[in-house]
């Protein structure tokens, strides 16, 4: 089984509530599962195994305010990344030029770092997906199962 820090960037507490039910069920499942809230860089370097990153996206493409911080500064000090695993899920809107612009910059930033996703990224679209909790929960069954 694997530790996981599952690290949130949200404003309105949608991508929260999907990182907190995501956390809860990674330990249900075994694993063993950390949420970060207000996720800072030592904390993520410290045992970077597993990281579930769980965005949202605001403005025109932005990072939610909690998870900037650690964005820049990860991608600042580019820590040795080679040897961690993640996943992405990353909420938006397709109404908006910049959909799922805050997870795409993540998942990105991931690479950059060397880290390894396993399995694919899950987007989740509020204009197609009527119960974001829903798909989160089926993703994270599959994807756990992977680590």
């Amino acid at each position: 089984m694997a530790d996981i820090q599952v690290l949130v960037g949200s404003t309105y507490g949608n991508a929260g509530q999907i990182a907190d039910d995501c956390t809860e069920q990674l330990n249900n499942l075994g694993h063993k599962a950390v949420l970060l809230s207000e996720p800072a860089y030592e904390q993520v370097i410290a045992q970077p195994d597993v990281l579930l990153i769980c965005t949202a996206t605001i403005g025109q493409g932005e990072i939610p305010a909690n998870l900037m911080p650690l964005y820049c500064q990860l991608k600042d000090r580019s820590p040795d990344f080679t040897k961690v695993r993640f996943g992405l899920i990353a909420l938006g809107d397709s109404s908006y030029e910049s959909f799922a612009e805050g997870g795409k910059q993540m998942n990105e930033l991931m690479y950059d770092l060397g880290a390894k996703p396993v399995g694919q990224a899950l987007f989740i679209d509020s204009c197609e997906t009527p119960d974001p909790d829903e798909a989160a929960a089926e993703w994270i069954d599959e994807w756990s199962t992977k680590l």
